[in-house]
């Protein structure tokens, strides 16, 4: 919360990289923490805390503005091309009105959908896998993409991934 308050809190862009023609494709934002006194603070550290506590509703929407901005920025320097993958955590997807949100989201900001990509993790959308293929399809009709991260973790198989309308599968580092 203090770290969102007094503006510790950092959006870093890893590229994502067609590996045939090597040219970036997308991006996805990673938020990091630098604490005043305790420097970098890693992700695995405050993740967890945000997201039991809740604080990852809030931090979410921060991510959320910084990405528009920063596509707006880059927009207005002529790189537009980019399309920006954000993680959204198992909290975030479970609200019932996140759908909702996202479409306000897009509408307010300005930022076009096909610029955006949310990713979930395997168990996240596996939970309840009916409900989950709605909120998804519902997602999907935003005209963003959805991307799945950590797949092979335990829960699924590829044969019932083509139940869901998913855009990208991240294999887990494990296979």
């Amino acid at each position: 919360r203090e770290a969102m308050r007094n503006d510790e809190l950092e959006l870093r862009y890893q590229p994502q990289v067609n590996s045939q023609s090597g040219e970036v494709v997308s991006l996805e934002a990673l938020v990091r923490w630098k604490h005043p006194t305790r420097g970098m603070v890693s992700p695995q550290e405050f993740i967890p805390v945000a997201e039991s506590t809740g604080q990852i509703i809030e931090l979410g929407e921060w991510v959320m503005n910084e990405v528009s901005r920063h596509c707006q920025y880059w927009g207005g320097l002529g790189l537009d091309a980019f399309r920006v993958c954000v993680n959204i955590s198992p909290l975030q997807f479970n609200q019932s009105n996140l759908a909702e949100w996202v479409r306000e989201f897009l509408e307010i900001s300005g930022l076009s959908p096909d610029r955006l990509e949310l990713e979930l993790t395997e168990s996240a959308i596996m939970t309840d896998a009916e409900t989950n293929i709605v909120k998804l399809r519902t997602l999907k009709a935003l005209g963003l993409d959805l991307a799945v991260d950590d797949f092979g973790t335990g829960y699924s198989s590829l044969s019932y991934l083509k139940r869901f309308p998913i855009d990208t599968l991240k294999i887990d580092h494990s296979f």
